[in-house]
């Protein structure tokens, strides 16, 4: 079994020690071993817009439009066509070289190409996928990564209740950058989803693993790494993960599932002659 300390650029995330995008390619590297090149011409593209493109003459709000008009139609970035999830359009050097990805990565990966330009974007989490924010003279523009629109307030107020179906109620401290750690859940929860989409069930173990390098002990990865070493065939290990789930969240709906499960997995099979 994978151990943690493989990922000890995921143990200090509280802390922010290293910026996000740096341990995204850390992760993507623990998956491929091409993906430097992959990184390196994202930097490169970047370097040769700064050479023959406006981005650098233009200002505030308009060096954002050029942005987003250069990223989604001159390097040709756009939203996944999959309906399901899969890995190779969450990880960031995949969406690069395939040039679409999941929203959550072209707004990663967004945020990257407007830090090269001396744009701060802040990736707020929301309903969905997450939106960039950029504030520029008292004003706050959001981007829509999927296809990298700017709206304004009242339309991130109507997606917001579209997204959550008026099941929250909207508030504007929603809009808050979001913290590296919370970001990096939310990255790593997506590709380990995409990963057992993909029946790549060794990947997302490490993916699993990563996770608990960032929230060691939480019942629920514990659990999800159950149903992993399940799929595994590695049944004599799932039983501790998920005693382990059981424990702690008695009350959670699978709880009474896994229940039944571990019973079954224990009781002696009668074999009859």
């Amino acid at each position: 079994m994978q151990s943690t300390m493989q990922f000890s650029y995921l143990e200090h995330v509280d802390h922010e020690l290293l910026p996000t995008i740096e341990i995204l390619w850390e992760v993507s590297r623990v998956f491929h071993a091409d993906s430097d090149h992959y990184v390196s011409s994202f930097y490169q593209q970047l370097s040769g817009l700064k050479e023959h493109s406006e981005l650098s003459e233009l200002e505030g709000v308009e060096r954002l439009r050029e942005l987003c008009r250069v990223f989604y139609w001159q390097l040709g970035f756009s939203k996944a066509p999959e309906q399901l999830l899969t890995n190779k359009r969450v990880l960031v050097d995949r969406a690069i070289r395939l040039r679409t990805g999941e929203p959550f990565t072209l707004a990663l990966l967004l945020q990257e190409a407007a830090s090269y330009f001396s744009l701060e974007l802040e990736l707020i989490d929301f309903p969905d996928y997450p939106l960039l924010r950029f504030d520029h003279d008292q004003h706050s523009y959001f981007v829509d990564p999927s296809s990298g629109d700017l709206l304004l307030g009242e339309q991130v107020q109507e997606r917001f209740e579209d997204a959550t179906e008026g099941s929250e109620d909207f508030s504007w401290d929603k809009l808050e950058a979001a913290e590296q750690k919370h970001v990096l859940v939310r990255y790593l929860s997506e590709l380990k989803h995409a990963f057992i989409s993909d029946r790549r069930f060794a990947d997302a173990l490490t993916t699993v693993h990563m996770l608990l390098a960032i929230l060691p002990d939480d019942p629920y990865e514990i659990r999800d790494r159950g149903y992993i070493l399940e799929e595994l065939d590695c049944n004599h290990v799932a039983v501790d993960d998920y005693q382990y789930f059981v424990e702690q969240c008695p009350d959670d709906p699978s709880a009474q599932l896994l229940r039944l499960q571990l019973e079954n997995w224990t009781t002696p099979q009668t074999v009859l002659h």
